[in-house]
């Protein structure tokens, strides 16, 4: 591979030089601005005589020698991984090559890289992306942004009676609380008639805490272990408004605890299940979660913890990815007063550069 360094006064005369010198196949492998106002590009190609020759594909039989079932679905999934991480990289160079002709458009990129935004959702956030009406960039990268973004109405009065709400997701993600805290504003605040269900009966304490939540609220609280159990106490609890279900915290990666709970959750066939995740959680485990948690079908995503990070790409990032809208999110400890309703202006804010950097994008 042979690679190049170019200075210039600007992205233009700086990329008329790497096309001069490379050719139009070059890969933009860095841009950044110099001291004294110039800028400088990083560029490479691979020259024909580089490129390694290409080799058949090994037998099958070499293949599968030895992997099967769960060991060649880890095997699988790790290589979907590496495939994906080499399309984002990809992906981010030749972003940086098409936003060089626009230098405008780099501290806008540079800000939703920051927020750790799919390269791939940036190269649509910015395509095309033109100042309407004098007000620079800004105003329409939010609008952008809003198209993007997808949030669920809450719980309210339905026709059905009981909705049924199971909320489930990985380990300290804060789902008790976050039942709590729903359980407050249905209860309190919309006044709703409202049943509590825990099983988790698998953390000490676990069952104790959402009984204490319960005698708090005055609301009827049950426990079950299994799906017979489940069903009973659905059934005990049809005369409520609304039934909020804790469940017991599980690994993506434990395959058997997640069937476990599957089979109790096969004892409310009428609940629909919502996906509990903790912002600062990375992007790429936020990702491994959804296509985990994806056998019990959510219907939303909730977040939790947007108090504990300035980096809310991955909201993003999840939505675009699986279509799956933002029903609630969490700011805090305090129940019920830190639980808000998603909606698209809330989280368009998150995302765009602070106030007092906006001069910069202008």
């Amino acid at each position: 591979m042979r690679v190049i360094r170019v200075t210039a006064e600007d992205m233009n005369r700086a990329m008329r030089k790497v096309r001069e010198t490379l050719g139009d196949d070059a890969i933009i492998l860095a841009t950044g601005k110099l001291p004294d106002g110039g800028v400088e590009i990083t560029a490479a190609i691979d020259p024909p005589g580089d490129k390694p020759e290409s080799k058949p594909p090994p037998p099958e039989s070499a293949l599968n020698s030895g992997l099967s079932g769960p060991v060649l679905d880890e095997l699988t999934r790790k290589v979907e991984g590496l495939s994906q991480m080499l399309g984002r990289h990809v992906i981010a160079a030749e972003a940086a090559g098409n936003f060089a002709a626009r230098p405008e458009l780099l501290p806008i990129y540079d800000h939703l890289k920051r927020q750790e935004v799919d390269p791939a959702i940036i190269a649509q956030l910015l395509d095309g992306l033109r100042p309407s009406g004098g007000r620079g960039l800004l105003p329409r990268l939010a609008i952008r942004l809003k198209k993007m973004l997808k949030v669920s109405p809450g719980l309210h009065y339905s026709q059905r009676r009981p909705d049924i709400w199971t909320l489930v997701g990985p380990t300290g993600v804060g789902k008790t609380t976050t039942v709590a805290k729903l359980a407050a504003l249905c209860a309190l605040k919309l006044g709703m008639k409202v049943g509590l269900v825990t099983l988790d009966t698998f953390r000490i304490a676990a069952t104790e805490q959402i009984k204490v939540y319960g005698r708090i609220m005055d609301l009827p609280t049950c426990v079950a272990s299994n799906a017979g159990e489940f069903s009973e106490v659905l059934n005990n609890l049809r005369e409520q408004d609304i039934i909020l279900v804790d469940t017991v915290g599980r690994s993506p990666k434990d395959q058997d605890n997640m069937a476990d709970l599957e089979a109790i959750l096969a004892g409310g066939a009428q609940a629909t299940c919502h996906l509990v995740m903790a912002c600062p959680t990375r992007d790429r485990d936020q990702q491994e979660v959804v296509r985990s948690f994806g056998r019990f079908k959510p219907k939303t995503l909730i977040y939790t913890k947007l108090d504990e990070t300035s980096v809310f790409g991955p909201i993003l990032n999840q939505v675009v990815r699986s279509g799956l809208p933002v029903s609630y999110v969490t700011l805090g400890q305090k129940v019920p007063d830190d639980l808000e309703e998603a909606n698209r202006e809330m989280l368009v804010k998150r995302l765009m550069p602070p106030r007092e950097e906006e001069q910069e994008y202008l």
